[in-house]
């Protein structure tokens, strides 16, 4: 009986045995090939020889390319939104404390393996193929500028940040991150005058803290000096 049962067990399907080990494979998988070769030119099978498994346990997971897609975009891309969501509740600080730590992390998200790969290779070939664009903006988009617009939003009824559009302030604070860091990745190895990584994040950094901090009250008027 137990040798009846380990056959059973081996002859299973993989993804059987650990689903959710095999699923991140794939997405694994799927960044690299996307990168590469772009939504348009990427099939399920260049996935799953990425990933080393069969095209039928890629649709098993994802059902589609664009399915996959959105998931790569989502957990891969830029994940741990509901984390992020959860620590804004939870944050008693100075709201500008838990923006800077948002970029933070945003800013390390983008430089994982295949990330800024897979923006260029979309803004490329956003114009042939729009969805891969629509796609990237509706996760990039919706959740990521909802939560900094809530932040900013805080930040300026404590009188921490200044008067502003949040929602374009949101977005424009997304956008140019990922913009700094496609740009440094991109020209980095043909500029030998290009800051390193983590000075361009302090550039940034403090750009934003310009643009989105109230400025001090102006101080009193010196008192006229005496006769």
């Amino acid at each position: 009986m137990a040798i009846s049962g380990s056959v059973e067990l081996q002859r299973e399907p993989k993804w059987h045995r650990r689903p959710d080990i095999r699923r991140g494979e794939i997405l694994d998988g799927a960044v690299l090939a996307f990168g590469q070769n772009g939504y348009k030119r990427t099939t399920l099978a260049d996935v799953a020889g990425r990933a080393g498994v069969s095209p039928g346990t890629v649709c098993h997971y994802f059902g589609s390319k664009a399915t996959l897609f959105e998931e790569v975009i989502t957990e891969r891309l830029m994940p741990s939104i509901e984390i992020e969501e959860a620590s804004l509740a939870q944050h008693r600080g100075p709201v500008w404390d838990l923006l800077d730590q948002l970029l933070r992390r945003f800013w390390e998200r983008a430089w994982q393996p295949g990330t800024l790969d897979l923006l260029q290779v979309v803004k490329v070939e956003s114009a042939e193929f729009p969805e891969s664009g629509r796609l990237l903006c509706r996760q990039l988009g919706d959740r990521w500028r909802k939560l900094y617009g809530t932040i900013l939003l805080a930040g300026i009824k404590r009188g921490e940040f200044r008067p502003m559009d949040v929602k374009v302030t949101a977005r424009t604070i997304s956008y140019s991150l990922l913009g700094v860091a496609e740009k440094v990745s991109t020209f980095a190895p043909y500029d030998a005058g290009m800051p390193e990584r983590e000075v361009m994040w302090q550039a940034v950094r403090d750009m934003v803290s310009r643009f989105v901090l109230a400025k001090p009250p102006r101080a009193a008027n010196k008192e006229k000096y005496s006769e």
